[in-house]
This record gives structure tokens, sequence and C-alpha cells, in this order.
């Protein structure tokens, strides 16, 4: 009884894997099509210019232990200055199907990609079968929603995240 159980088993196991290798196959979705929930980019700073560098606070802000934490490490008061560190795009990706061959990527007509957030220069990053690239925006319809958090530094040594969302100045080192 063991053995014809064993038989089966591998016979079903071998099915399955004729069935993903298979251009017909059940299983062609590899895991990597779409992107996480919640897709984190780790290291980014979102926009034309963007740097990391010492800034000045625009208002008063508390300082969390990590992105979307809920433990307050210290505070900021307005004009105080920060070192930006680096940086932390959150977002929920949004399914686009592509109405045409779009250049310089591998996206043709009718595939589907997931926007990720905008990254300047008028370029969005997006997710593509397991790989990111950009795509320009006239691409994009409905954009993803997306949180910037930022790592910064005190004066006193004290290091914490907060949303950037317009909270400092000097975060464009093209003005």
């Amino acid at each position: 009884m063991r053995i014809m159980a064993k038989v089966l088993a591998t016979a079903l196991s071998s099915f399955v894997v004729c069935l993903t290798m298979s251009p017909f196959g059940l299983a062609r979705d590899t895991g990597k099509d779409k992107p996480p929930d919640r897709f984190v980019d780790r290291g980014a700073c979102p926009f034309e210019c963007c740097t990391y560098r010492q800034w000045t606070t625009s208002d008063a802000v508390h300082l969390l232990d990590r992105p979307s934490g809920r433990h307050v490490v210290g505070s900021l008061r307005k004009g105080e200055p920060v070192q930006g560190l680096t940086g932390e795009v959150i977002s929920t990706p949004v399914a686009v199907k592509a109405d045409r061959e779009i250049p310089e990527t591998p996206i043709k007509a009718n595939d589907t990609f997931y926007v990720l957030h905008y990254d300047g220069e008028g370029l969005w990053k997006v997710w593509f079968h397991g790989k990111t690239t950009f795509v320009d925006e006239s691409n994009i319809k409905v954009p993803p929603r997306a949180e910037w958090w930022v790592k910064v530094k005190k004066t006193d040594g004290v290091i914490g995240w907060t949303l950037s969302d317009k909270h400092f100045l000097h975060q464009d080192a093209c003005e």
C-alpha cells in the first residue's frame, strides 16, 4: 500500500511539473509576476534632483523608531538642521494593462505591469515579471498610494524616521 501511494505521489508530482513547464499549463505564474502587496523601495529618493544631505525642518515633527513605527525616539523643531540619511518609498502597487509597446522596456501591448511610485524626470518605477524598470508618465493613468519615509540624524546624534510630507527644506539639489 505504501509503495502504491509513493508511485501515485511521484506520478502526480511529474504531472504537475509537466503542466508548469507546458505553455498550456495551469501554473504559469512564477510568483514574480506580481510584486508584494506592500512594496518597499529602500534607498529611494523619489523626485528630480532628490538628495540626502543636510536638510532644515519646515515644521515640528516626531521621529519614530522605523517607518510606520509607533515608538517616538525624538522630535524636531521648525528650523532645526538634520542630516537626511536615507529613505524608503512604501507603495501599494497598481496593475496597468499596457495599451501599446513601451519603448526601452520589455513591456509589450496587453502586458500587465504594476506601478510602484514616481521616480522623477517624468518616469515611474514599475514592476514587470519580477524586475523593476521605468516607464514614461504618459503610460500611467492611476498612480499608486505611496509614502516617502526618511531617516534623519539630529545634531545631538538621535536617529529616527518620519514621513517626508514637505517637512524638510533642501531635499532638492536643483533649488
